[in-house]
């Protein structure tokens, strides 16, 4: 009896140590915000790049936040990226930030056009 017993418990670790080590995956999600869409992706070792934030306000920084904390599971955003200063691309940065830390922000640089005008 406790040969069996014995024998159904390796079993039993044998299998939950299979599912613990099964790899994970790189996970893209495209995030519907106003006038196109926020790319969140996960590598495999957990990191996080987020491209672009739609527009300034609660609607895009709400969808964003909910899809990196609740489905993706993140504590924080390790990477943003700005692909460029049009208002449906950074101007959620503000209102984001206050709903999950972001660690890192990429950007190329004000253009010349508006960093005369400041």
């Amino acid at each position: 009896m406790i040969k069996k017993l014995s024998l159904y418990l390796i079993t039993l670790l044998f299998f939950i140590s299979i599912g613990s080590a099964a790899p994970r995956t790189l996970d893209i999600y495209f995030i519907d915000v106003e006038g196109g869409a926020a790319t969140l992706m996960v590598t495999p070792a957990g990191e996080s790049l987020l491209i672009d934030t739609g527009f300034p306000g609660a609607r895009d920084s709400q969808r964003i936040a909910h899809v990196a904390l609740e489905v993706a599971g993140l504590k924080q955003i390790d990477h943003c990226v700005i692909t460029h200063w049009h208002q449906d691309h950074v101007g959620g940065v503000a209102a984001l930030s206050k709903l999950i830390p972001i660690k890192n922000f990429y950007d190329h640089g004000l253009p010349a056009t508006i960093a005369s005008d400041m």
